[in-house]
């Protein structure tokens, strides 16, 4: 079977294209993942639609005080982004994917669509409580990025539909962000483990908190039992107590994972506390 190729430049082409071939069509983004299991013939499309040259999917901008990040947007692109700086533990995740040329490829939106268990900007837009914006040509839907992943490597993203953007709510200015995570060798390999932190206080106190955990589950999970049990007690005798609680939501497989992730949790709430605590700006 002949493979087509198409290169839209605009979105509603991309769309058009997708309506015309749905599950035989695949997107090409970065294509860091796609692109290998096309190659080791895991799929096998009747069209390859790359939508890197689609300018509305490549802007990063504020709306309403909200970050917007298109759904052609690489990893460097983030991270060289003045509006994204404030966002440091995104920036944080971000840096530790793979290589600097990975980076240039890689796209967040890819990384959503692939669903990977340990894939760390998930874990820390889950914590950011991002919102996914997905595009046909029937219009547009809005799922907040827990309710996409499906299962590993499972999305409820159709075979008609792109990521269009990833909206990531205004942070306020007593909150700071963290992402830490586990690796084997170095902070580039896959995540052992990995926990995103977005923390909200007054003074000494915990007045708000959104614990992600990675790599534990079939897909990125919140440790919400950990949230409510650090919520209105003072930041240090929050992590005192949750340390001792293993988060019912997470199910890791291996026994090591049981043993490491409350230690990587504490790590993760100090260190985004640590900034907030000395009064400074958003901090990593």
């Amino acid at each position: 079977m002949k493979t087509e190729f198409f290169k839209p430049a605009t979105l509603s082409e991309a769309l058009a294209l997708l309506d015309k071939y749905q599950e035989k069509a695949v997107i090409v983004n970065g294509g860091t993942d796609i692109v290998i299991k096309i190659t080791q013939r895991e799929v096998n499309p009747e069209a390859i639609i790359y939508i890197q040259g689609i300018a509305e999917l490549k802007e990063i901008k504020e709306v309403n005080g909200d970050l917007v990040l298109g759904g052609a947007v690489t990893y460097t692109e983030v991270e060289n982004s003045s509006l994204c700086k404030k966002y440091d533990g995104l920036i944080q995740a971000v840096s530790e994917i793979g290589s600097p040329p990975i980076r240039n490829m890689a796209t967040p939106a890819g990384n959503i669509a692939n669903a990977a268990p340990a894939a760390d900007c998930n874990v820390m837009l889950l914590a950011l409580k991002a919102e996914v914006v997905l595009a046909s040509s029937g219009g547009e839907r809005s799922a907040n990025i827990q309710d996409i992943f499906a299962g590993p490597f499972k999305t409820v993203i159709k075979p008609n539909e792109l990521i269009k953007e990833i909206r990531i709510p205004q942070l306020t200015a007593n909150t700071h962000t963290s992402f830490i995570k586990m690796t084997r060798r170095k902070a580039q390999d896959i995540a052992r483990v990995s926990v995103g932190v977005s923390l909200t206080t007054e003074g000494s106190v915990c007045r708000d908190i959104k614990i992600a955990l990675g790599a534990i589950n079939k897909f990125p999970v919140r440790a919400y039992t950990l949230e409510e049990a650090m919520i209105g007690k003072e930041v240090e005798r929050g992590v005192a107590e949750i340390k001792e609680i293993f988060p019912p939501e997470a199910t890791p497989r291996k026994s090591y994972k049981r043993l490491v992730t409350n230690v990587i949790i504490e790590r993760a709430i100090r260190k985004a506390y640590r900034k907030a605590a000395a009064g400074g700006e958003h901090v990593g």
